[in-house]
């Protein structure tokens, strides 16, 4: 039986290139394989690339916001500070599971 694995990376907008893209995927590939103890099919690598916006909550922690980004940026009740743009690299690969 075929399942799927993923594992996905967030970087910042200013720091992205696609140097900056070969980087991640690697470490993507590197932490799916630690991770994994089926055996992992090498031609089955999927990347997706997704531009987002981040905002920086209460705690200082970095989330996708509940609603849009210009509806925050608005909204004089909003208690958002920061925000930041990401490109979120995903990566997810087919692995063999055992019967």
């Amino acid at each position: 039986m075929l399942k799927k694995v993923s594992a996905y990376m967030n970087v910042p907008l200013s720091d992205y290139d696609e140097d900056t893209l070969f980087h991640v995927v690697e470490l993507l590939k590197d932490s799916l394989r630690e991770q994994s103890v089926e055996s992992i099919l090498e031609d089955t690598w999927e990347v997706q690339k997704n531009l987002r916006k981040l905002y920086k909550n209460e705690d200082g922690n970095w989330e996708l916001p509940s609603i849009e980004p210009s509806d925050i940026t608005r909204s004089k009740d909003s208690k958002i500070g920061e925000i930041m743009e990401v490109m979120t690299v995903a990566l997810t690969v087919k692995i063999e599971v055992g019967s």
